[in-house]
């Protein structure tokens, strides 16, 4: 079976792989974080080839594959390093989903402290909907929820590199997700204000 690599943006040299770049294709745009996931995705059975015949025991299984993907993530540049974490973690059963959050998500948050830098924004965002997804779907266990929230990239990491007024987005945007009250007291406040800016004139 042959697999698919020769998608926008893909690059191998020596033994690193990316497929993030901005390309003379993309218009020297970067592509979408869901774009080079699904590049990662691609390449997985190339980088891991037992991978097929996961799932018979969810955590030996997960083991494996965080095992086999961590020699790649260190050889990647941050979004693909992103990407071969998103797209890794789907190939682990939900049923380990503990080691998935303790061995993997937040194991690449500590060892890749300055990730943040370099990555979008959107890309941060995405990662973090993806584990706040699995919080709200699945039971906690094994400290599940907590290693999750631990991996999480914090309001101030998603903003590193955001202009004034993506910050602003991210950070109504994150407001509503936590409460929504809190986004209308800070309507109501605005209000007053703008009414009482205008009795003055």
């Amino acid at each position: 079976m042959s697999y698919h690599t020769n998608y926008i943006g893909y690059k191998q040299t020596n033994k690193q792989i990316g497929f993030g770049e901005a390309t003379i294709a993309t218009g020297g745009a970067l592509l979408p974080i869901t774009t080079i996931i699904d590049g990662a995705v691609a390449l997985l059975p190339l980088l891991i080839p037992f991978i097929g015949n996961m799932f018979k025991h969810p955590a030996r299984d997960a083991i494996a594959i965080i095992d086999n993907i961590k020699p790649q993530l260190a050889s990647s540049q941050p979004r693909d390093r992103l990407a071969l974490v998103i797209a890794s973690a789907n190939r682990i059963s939900p049923d380990a989903r503990d080691v998935s959050a303790e061995k993997l998500f937040a194991w690449y948050k500590i060892n890749y402290p300055n990730d943040y830098k370099s990555l979008l924004p959107q890309d941060k965002e995405y990662y973090n909907s993806i584990l706040i997804t699995g919080i709200q779907k699945y039971p906690d266990g094994n400290n599940f929820w907590n290693n999750s929230k631990m991996a999480m990239f914090t309001n101030q990491e998603i903003n590193y590199n955001a202009n004034p007024i993506q910050a602003a987005s991210n950070i109504l945007t994150n407001v509503t997700k936590s409460t929504s009250s809190l986004l209308l007291y800070l309507g109501i406040g605005l209000g007053l204000f703008l009414i009482l800016k205008k009795k003055k004139k």
